[in-house]
């Protein structure tokens, strides 16, 4: 009997021992996430997304952007027709001429079109009164007409003190004080305003006048011809070095950024 209660008690202790560590064993501290004792930093910081166009409050924000577009409704019309010319008509020409053309040659050909346009930049230079430009670009037209082989080669743009300028008929009137004018579209050629307009229709004719010199001392007799096909090149070869895509922004602002970013552009042009 003694026994028996002597077995019983020392189970008894037994079970307590066990009870009191498992007790201890279960017991967990609770723990604390250390971002939520940081003290306040004292700012915050809004998650970016692109614009909503419905956004009122947005459209404000943007309302710094906006540029004299009195033909705006026609200006994004021609916007679009732009983007849908290029994705199906100038950047698949595009790609074959880069196909076709090795690197070298595109090279080659970019030079020559870049030498033969230091002509009317060296006009437009001497029409803004820039003597330093003028002689800078005629150096250029010499020594890449000669040693360079007809432009083919840039070897100018070797020394610092003699780099490209770029000078056309738009700045030069921007120059004589011609403002801006409103913005415009230009089929096929993109932002532009009004004196640009008229500008480019004076660089096309020194670009014209100066084929036609040229062609004269070639003996060339089918002018027509060739001049749409120069043309023609010429075009390619610029929007070949265009990185710009249409529709490649990511924003709905698009038409307000390129426009923008023109306007400002030709402004900087007009000045430098």
């Amino acid at each position: 009997m003694i026994n028996r209660i002597h077995t019983l008690l020392i189970i008894s202790v037994q079970l307590s021992l066990l009870l009191v560590m498992g007790a201890c064993g279960v017991t967990t501290t609770a723990r604390i996430d250390p971002a939520l004792t940081l003290e306040n930093p004292g700012f915050q910081t809004s998650v970016s997304h692109a614009p909503d166009p419905d956004d009122t409050d947005t459209i404000r924000d943007i309302e710094f952007m906006e540029v004299y577009d009195p033909w705006e409704p026609m200006n994004r019309s021609l916007y679009n027709f732009n983007a849908g010319f290029d994705d199906y008509v100038f950047l698949p020409v595009t790609n074959a001429y880069e196909t076709v053309l090795p690197v070298p040659v595109r090279s080659g050909v970019s030079n020559f079109i870049q030498n033969a346009n230091e002509v009317p930049t060296f006009v437009n230079c001497l029409l803004q009164g820039r003597i330093e430009k003028s002689a800078i670009t005629f150096s250029r037209f010499a020594i890449n007409s000669t040693f360079g082989v007809l432009g083919v080669m840039d070897l100018a743009s070797n020394n610092e003190d003699l780099q490209l300028q770029k000078e056309d008929v738009g700045q030069t009137l921007g120059r004589w004080g011609v403002g801006n004018g409103p913005y415009f579209v230009m089929p096929i050629l993109g932002p532009s305003n009004l004196r640009d307009t008229v500008g480019f229709g004076g660089d096309l004719l020194l670009v014209l006048y100066q084929m036609k010199y040229a062609y004269k001392i070639l003996g060339v007799k089918n002018t027509k011809t060739l001049a749409i096909t120069e043309l023609l090149i010429r075009s390619i070869n610029k929007r070949s070095n265009e990185p710009f895509r249409y529709h490649s922004t990511g924003s709905p602002f698009e038409y307000e950024m390129i426009r923008f970013i023109y306007t400002k552009r030709r402004e900087l042009d007009v000045e430098r």
